[in-house]
């Protein structure tokens, strides 16, 4: 509430809410269940689209457990509590957080070169690999997983940074095999078109993500 922009009926005044820029959000499947692990999410920016919508850019704070809801209508309200990331400074996190970055680029790298995309430096070698700490790493990568969304909610849902980052880096791991054996291919029968890696096997990093 209060942003340039924001039509005064929007505004829910009454909410204890109001002007936090925050909302939850849950993974909810194709027959209505709601998942009981979500993430705090933070308005950063919205702009209005002509039909009257607001299109918002959110980033993700924290994860949640839902205890339970409170109340389903006008919008949903649950009770939930914080859950805390485990061993994000152990021995051996910051290790595996890098090679989990640089296949990353590795992906976004062979992915330009097999789409043949036209991409500048930011998309190419993004900030956030260095400068994220290996918990925010790892959610953000998982970020590049938006076509399988239940891939994306077992990230979610692991308690350490460690076994997420194990995860991606399996995942990472096998495009990178996927895309540089396609290359291969690609260099020696010509350019001909290139298909992507099966859903769950590996994943087509699009640098503009």
């Amino acid at each position: 509430s209060g942003e340039k922009d924001i039509e005064e009926g929007l505004v829910q005044t009454e909410s204890e809410w109001c002007g936090s820029k925050r909302f939850g959000m849950c993974y909810v499947d194709q027959e209505g269940r709601m998942a009981a692990i979500g993430t705090t999410l933070e308005i950063t920016e919205f702009d209005n689209v002509p039909d009257g919508r607001l299109f918002v850019t959110n980033k993700g704070r924290e994860k949640f457990k839902v205890l339970r809801v409170v109340k389903e209508k006008p919008v949903l309200v649950c009770e939930v509590e914080t859950v805390p990331e485990q061993d994000h400074d152990m021995p051996g996190v910051a290790d595996l957080a890098s090679e989990v970055a640089q296949l990353l680029r590795d992906t976004i790298r062979l992915n330009v070169k097999m789409q043949n995309l036209s991409v500048d430096n930011e998309q190419m070698e993004p900030k956030e690999l260095d400068d994220l700490s290996p918990s925010e790493l790892s959610y953000w990568v998982a970020s590049f997983f938006q076509d399988v969304k239940l891939l994306q909610q077992n990230l979610l849902e692991e308690e350490s940074t460690l076994k997420r980052l194990e995860k991606e880096k399996e995942i990472l791991s096998e495009t990178v095999r996927y895309y540089s054996a396609a290359a291969a291919l690609k260099g020696a029968l010509g350019d001909s078109e290139t298909p992507a890696p099966e859903s769950g096997k590996g994943k087509e990093t699009d640098a503009d993500a």
